[in-house]
């Protein structure tokens, strides 16, 4: 099991915020497993779970391409799959998947 946690800049969780704050509301970020943005739509009440690797999140060395990918690639994702959540890998894949039925 690996025990080296990857510490994450909190100006990463910031941008990634201030990029989703453009387009969702009730925007809440959660690190007890894995770093997690809760997220709603203003007008349908749809939420999403959008869920970065840690590696993925430690290895962005430029804000400007965090925040460039979030908003050319993870937004119209998380646009286009309502009510899903949202997963990004290691190496920035996005895959989409039903949230846990409640």
């Amino acid at each position: 099991m690996d025990s080296d946690k990857c510490a994450i800049d909190p100006n990463t969780i910031r941008t990634i915020r201030e990029c989703l704050e453009k387009h969702f509301v009730d925007i809440k970020f959660s690190q007890t497993i894995r770093p997690t943005f809760g997220f709603h739509h203003g007008v349908g009440k749809q939420s999403w779970h959008l869920i970065f690797n840690e590696q993925f999140l430690a290895d962005r060395t430029s804000g400007e391409e965090l925040q460039h990918f979030v908003e050319h690639k993870v937004i119209p994702k998380v646009l286009k799959n309502p009510g899903k959540r949202i997963q990004i890998s290691k190496l920035g894949d996005i895959t989409v998947e039903e949230k846990n039925p409640s």
